[in-house]
C-alpha cells in the first residue's frame, strides 16, 4: 500500500477495493467483495509446493497468477505472506514463497506492468488479519490489538487501535518473529539444530510452524506419509507421542507471548490464527494456556481462565478473514494502517 501523497489522482479516487486476493505459501484466494461472492482457491506457485525451481521463475509465475485473477479495471486489495513494505509494495522476503532469497523484490511495480489497469493495493497478511480482527473482535476500548499467524511461516503484528496504526520501521516491516531464535525448555534443546525454511537454524518458524511441526513428527516418529494428519489423529486419540510433540512445538509460541505481553502492557487482545492453530483447534488453545498458566517469574504474572478469555483468542477456521482484512486495510476502516 503506497503512502497516500505518491498517489495519482486516479488511484485516490479508486480507493475503495472492488477484488481481494489473499496469497500464501501453499493456496492463493481470492473473491470479488460484493454479498453472495464466492471465494475460489488455486496452489499458489511457491517454493513450498514446487522445491528446486528458481526463485526468478516462482516471482514470474506469481505476477502471473494475480494478472489473471484481477478483474478489468478492478481495485485489487493483496494479502501476501510476506515481509512486505505495505506503503511501496517491495517484499523483503518470504520463506514460505520463496525459501531463503532475500534480495528485494518490487511486486507492487511488477503487477503494474503486467496489469496497468488495475489498481494494486499491497498489504502483509498479518496487516489484513489484524485488521480484520479489530473490525470483528476486539472489545470496546480496546488500545493494541495484536494478531500472530501460524502457518506455514510465523508472524505478528499489533495494531494501535486509537491511531488506526501499525508502526513499522525504516523497511516497512514489524513483527517478523518468525526468523527470531526460539526459546525451548532444556529437554527439547535438540530443536535449536532444526533449519527454517529461510534457510537460518533455531528460528521460530523452524520448530513451530506447519513445516515445521511436520518435520518434528518424522523426527519422532518415523513416519513420513502426511505427519500433520498423523499428529492430529494421535491428539485425537490421546497418544503420548502426540501431545509430546505438540507440547515442544507450542512452548516456543509460548515464550514469546510472554514477551510480547511484557514489552506491551496496552496490549488488550491477542489473536492466534492461520492453518496450525485453526487445523489443531482445542488441542493447541489448551496446551498454550497450560503453558502460559504457570507463571515464569515475579514479573510474568498468573493468568487464569477469565483472563485468557478475556485476552487471547485461538481463532476457529472462518473467524479472521484476510480478504475482508485486506480490502479494510486499504479502503478507510484502518485508514493509517501503514
Amino acid at each position: 500500500m503506497t503512502a497516500l501523497d505518491t498517489r495519482d489522482r486516479a488511484t485516490v479516487a479508486r480507493e475503495t477495493a472492488t477484488f481481494a486476493v489473499d496469497v500464501g505459501g501453499t493456496w492463493t484466494r481470492s473473491r470479488r467483495l460484493e454479498d453472495g461472492a464466492t471465494t475460489d482457491r488455486v496452489p499458489t506457485p511457491s517454493v513450498l509446493r514446487r522445491p528446486g525451481v528458481p526463485v526468478a521463475v516462482l516471482r514470474e509465475d506469481l505476477v502471473e497468477l494475480l494478472g489473471s485473477l484481477a478483474p478489468s479495471l478492478a481495485t485489487v486489495a493483496v494479502s501476501l505472506g510476506a515481509a512486505l513494505d505495505d506503503r511501496t509494495g517491495v517484499v523483503h522476503g518470504s520463506a514460505p514463497l520463496w525459501g531463503a532469497a532475500d534480495d528485494p523484490f518490487d511486486l507492487g511495480a511488477a503487477l503494474a506492468r503486467r496489469r496497468p489497469d488495475v489498481v494494486w493495493h499491497l498489504v502483509n497478511d498479518v496487516t489484513a488479519a489484524v485488521t480484520d480482527v479489530a473490525v470483528r473482535h476486539a472489545p470496546a476500548g480496546a488500545r493494541h490489538v495484536g494478531y500472530l499467524t501460524v502457518s506455514s511461516g510465523i508472524a505478528y503484528r499489533c495494531l494501535d487501535v486509537p491511531r488506526s496504526r501499525i508502526e513499522v520501521d525504516e523497511r516497512g516491516l514489524q513483527g517478523e518473529v518468525g526468523h527470531l531464535v526460539a526459546q525451548v525448555d532444556a529437554e527439547d534443546a535438540d530443536l535449536l539444530l532444526s533449519r527454517c525454511e529461510c534457510g537460518g537454524r533455531a528460528h521460530l518458524a523452524a520448530i513451530s510452524s506447519g513445516p515445521g511441526i511436520a518435520r518434528l513428527v518424522v523426527q519422532r516418529t518415523g513416519a513420513t506419509s502426511d505427519p500433520v494428519a498423523r499428529l492430529s489423529a494421535g491428539l485425537g486419540a490421546g497418544e503420548g507421542w502426540a501431545q509430546g510433540v505438540l507440547r515442544s512445538a507450542v512452548a516456543p509460541v509460548a515464550a514469546l507471548l510472554r514477551t510480547v505481553w511484557t514489552l506491551d502492557p496496552h496490549l488488550d487482545l491477542l489473536a492466534l490464527g492461520g492453518g496450525v492453530v485453526e487445523g489443531l483447534g482445542t488441542a493447541y488453545e489448551r496446551t498454550l494456556r497450560e503453558l502460559l498458566s504457570t507463571p515464569a517469574s515475579y514479573a510474568d504474572p498468573p493468568r487464569d481462565d477469565a483472563w485468557f478469555d478475556e485476552h487471547l483468542r485461538c481463532c476457529a477456521p472462518g473467524e479472521v478473514d484476510l480478504l475482508a482484512g485486506a480490502a479494510a486495510a486499504v479502503s478507510g476502516a484502518s485508514e493509517a494502517v501503514r
